[in-house]
């Protein structure tokens, strides 16, 4: 989908006042609910409240084209546990383990994502392609297709049409040149070789191509209110003054574009347009402007949602736990046009190429098929003057009027008489994420690869290599590329790394963001940066101000500048910016991790359900109880209690000894439709083995199954119990699955086997895994002796001894 530049808004003039929002979150603006929630109910409208203060659901769809078998098991190994999609026969949310200490994993450094088998997409995105699918099927019947995606970056939408329906073209547009190319990367990655990609005005082609396509679709640009949930400030501009001028101008771009999507629609044919908003101004009221051009509305399927009176698909995001979305269908009545009207001559001489004869065309096919194990689809074999090799499309004599707004005029075949790269993506294979990724860059997606390399990338220095190497490709980074460098290097605390990075932005003319900046000033200044922070606010807008001075505080948060971080929100404030629920969290846990307690209850009523769950654990490290609880009831009453938040009220009751509360906390858990996760359990695990009930704990352990968080639990059990034997039977349950054991499971089982805490203790350090170096763990030499013994009688556990699993656990 493209996204509009929204103009810059001064920072006072047109800040959101107290009395333009709700007060409880999500802290809608007076003005959106007056004007889009308007025929909602009250307690609809709560509802709808409520889920837009949730956060949003991750989804991926599989892609038909490149699924291989044990998808979803390959999936779960990497930690990506799926539930089916009620809106797409393909599509299925990712469900993570939910903790406040560790990220989720990325699906975009997967193997499975870097081969094409699935795409990040979100579940209501996949709508327009799945209502398209029903209606194209009695339309249309198996006729191939030739479809128009007239705003397909980065390419979700363009890889589900050709995933799930029988095309026999592409086209796929996207004005800006180097998102062009990353469209051009993502469909070849996902196995579409039928796709001709343009980089032009969209608002043009209904001119130049007129009558040509059997399906258009128009995801057209947006104001975005459906996705308050992952983008917090997509409401925030309902409460600047000049929001009338702003929607005016999108409206202009989405009736141009629709007009030009319809001009290019043959008749006969079907047009989806598709927005990810709520309001009626760019949704229904478009949809009654093309209806006057002679558009008749095709009703969707209310298999999938209910729809409204006119027959279109409109998603609250309190219905499915979604991002909001807008689906409407067209039909172009049938009129008579004349092919030969439309079909200029096709000379492929005067367009520079030379069409491969027979014999040619025969050994490229054998040659492709031995090397690749892949079949060329059909097509035109042409030779251009550097002779290189293009496949070119069948209907290329009805659109050869594009060909001068094409990144390239059809898939590139050979390259100095060597098989391209594109076609080596297309045809996929058994290739490592590293070989995925080199011809995911050489195919046009290379800024999109190399950013997924400097995102991965595990301190400063590795960041800056992988900076370096997308520069020494001649990639041109840009904005997001900068403030993740950027970031990276205020993690590091590296100033004069931040300093030379903004630098370099300044210098190349690249504007840095409100959070590059605020992230450079918390690597630089974790003291008083109040100057610079008013002269930086003063020149730009309140809608990225009010979330850089989120990013600051943040920042000086995790660094435990507490003394900083109220610095940032006094001077916030003083600026007349309103801070958001983000903003909140981010001071809470700046007074949080400073020891005060009470001050961070006195921000309970602005939190959003992180800064709750926060909130929760800090009770829960006291035990106490009853705060906990009344923390989740004022939650409650804006929001639904998330996973890591009934942990957390899990973990206040085990604290305080009172296993029922616990117990009670888990069906509670249940009852609302959450599957407990290893640190659910870990945690009940631990009550009862604190309170030395081990027939309750062994039953949680076999129901939780055996992992190393479970064992090191059960484990620990054991050791207060003075069960020494069950304990070693946990741990060698642990190794004979080939699970390498951590430092604190070694610890536990060595304090099992001793029976008492040690007397004396010396620093040592775990090597057991590569990936997690525990320092300054202490343990007596009483543990280590037992230890040892234990080790040298039995066998897998002398297995990790000897692979130097464990070789390192008692080095000095």
């Amino acid at each position: 989908m493209l996204r509009v530049a929204m103009v810059d808004v001064p920072h006072v003039a047109h800040q959101a006042t107290g009395r333009a929002r709700m007060r409880r979150a999500p802290k809608a603006p007076r003005r959106f609910l007056a004007n889009v929630c308007a025929g909602l109910g009250g307690c609809e409208l709560r509802r709808l409240l409520r889920s837009c203060g949730r956060p949003p659901r991750s989804a991926l769809r599989v892609s038909r084209r490149r699924a291989r078998p044990q998808l979803g098991r390959r999936l779960a190994r990497e930690g990506f546990h799926l539930s089916p999609s009620p809106l797409s026969a393909d599509g299925f949310f990712i469900n993570v383990q939910e903790t406040l200490s560790c990220q989720a994993p990325l699906l975009g450094h997967s193997l499975m994502h870097h081969s094409g088998e699935v795409y990040g997409q979100e579940a209501t995105s996949t709508l327009p392609i799945e209502s398209l699918r029903a209606v194209a099927e009695q339309t249309f019947g198996d006729q191939p297709l030739c479809v128009l995606d007239l705003c397909a970056a980065p390419g979700s939408k363009a890889s589900q049409v050709a995933s799930q329906l029988h095309i026999d073209l592409l086209v796929a547009n996207e004005p800006q040149k180097t998102r062009a190319a990353l469209l051009q990367a993502n469909l070849l990655r996902a196995g579409v070789s039928e796709a001709l990609i343009l980089s032009m005005d969209g608002t043009r082609i209904g001119a130049i191509m007129p009558n040509a396509f059997d399906v258009v679709l128009v995801d057209a640009p947006c104001s975005g209110e459906g996705n308050i949930r992952k983008d917090p400030s997509a409401w925030d501009r309902w409460a600047h003054n000049d929001h009338p001028q702003q929607l005016q101008s999108r409206l202009n771009l989405q009736k141009d574009l629709m007009s030009s999507g319809w001009q290019a629609l043959r008749p006969g044919g079907l047009l989806v347009y598709s927005t990810c908003t709520l309001n009626h101004e760019e949704n229904e009221r478009q949809c009654c402007q093309l209806q006057e051009q002679g558009a008749q509305v095709v009703r969707l399927d209310e298999q999938l949602v209910p729809s409204t009176p006119e027959g279109f698909l409109r998603v609250w995001p309190h219905w499915l736990d979604v991002e909001g979305f807008f689906v409407a269908c067209f039909y172009k009545e049938t009129t008579h046009v004349d092919p030969a009207a439309q079909m200029d001559c096709l000379s492929l001489g005067k367009m520079g190429f030379r069409r491969l004869k027979t014999s040619e065309v025969a050994g490229l096919q054998e040659r492709v098929l031995q090397e690749l194990h892949f079949s060329l689809p059909p097509g035109i074999p042409v030779m251009d003057k550097e002779e290189d090799v293009f496949l070119l499309t069948k209907r290329l004599p009805l659109l050869q009027k594009l060909l001068p707004h094409t990144l390239l005029p059809g898939i590139r075949l050979l390259s100095k008489q060597q098989i391209s790269k594109e076609l080596r993506l297309v045809a996929g294979g058994n290739l490592s994420s590293e070989e995925w990724l080199d011809l995911y860059k050489s195919a046009g997606g290379g800024l999109g690869a190399s950013s997924l390399s400097l995102k991965s990338a595990v301190d400063a220095p590795t960041a800056w290599k992988a900076f370096q190497e997308m520069k020494q490709q001649r990639l041109e980074p840009d904005i997001v590329s900068y403030n993740t460098l950027l970031n990276a290097f205020a993690k590091d605390s590296d100033g004069a790394g931040a300093q030379e990075v903004f630098n370099e932005m300044t210098d190349v003319s690249v504007t840095p963001p409100q959070q590059s900046v605020f992230l450079e000033l918390a690597a630089i200044f974790p003291g008083d940066v109040s100057g610079v922070m008013l002269s930086l606010t003063a020149t730009l807008s309140w809608s990225v101000c009010c979330p850089g001075f989120s990013v600051l505080i943040e920042a000086h948060a995790r660094a435990g500048h507490r003394k900083a971080a109220e610095q940032a929100f006094r001077i916030m404030q003083e600026l007349g910016l309103q801070p958001n629920e983000v903003t909140y969290t981010a001071l809470l846990r700046a007074r949080l991790l400073s020891g005060d307690l009470l001050g961070a209850e006195d921000l309970q009523n602005e939190l959003n359900v992180v800064g709750y769950t926060l909130l929760i654990d800090a009770y829960a490290r006291v035990g106490n109880v009853e705060k906990a609880e009344a923390a989740v009831d004022a939650l409650s009453m804006n929001a639904a209690p998330n996973l890591a938040t009934y942990t957390a009220l899990m973990k206040a009751y085990s604290r305080a000894h009172q296993l029922q509360g616990a117990e009670a906390v888990m069906s509670r858990m249940k009852a609302q439709g959450l599957e407990p996760n290893s640190i659910t359990y870990v945690t009940l695990i631990a009550a009862h083995g604190k309170a030395k009930s081990l027939q309750r704990a062994e039953e949680l352990y076999k129901e939780q199954g055996p992992n190393l968080a479970s064992a090191t639990a059960m484990i620990g059990a054991y050791g207060r119990a003075k069960d020494a034997e069950r304990a070693q039977g946990v741990f060698d349950e642990l190794c004979a699955q080939t699970v390498r054991p951590d430092a604190i499971c070694c610890r536990q089982l060595s304090q099992a086997l001793t029976g008492a805490r040690p007397q004396s203790e010396r620093k040592v350090y775990c090597k057991l895994q590569p990936s997690v170096l525990l320092s300054r763990e202490r343990i007596c030499n009483a543990s280590r002796n037992a230890f040892e013994a234990s080790i040298a009688s039995h066998g897998r556990a002398r297995q990790f001894c000897a692979e130097g699993c464990c070789s390192g656990f008692f080095a000095g």
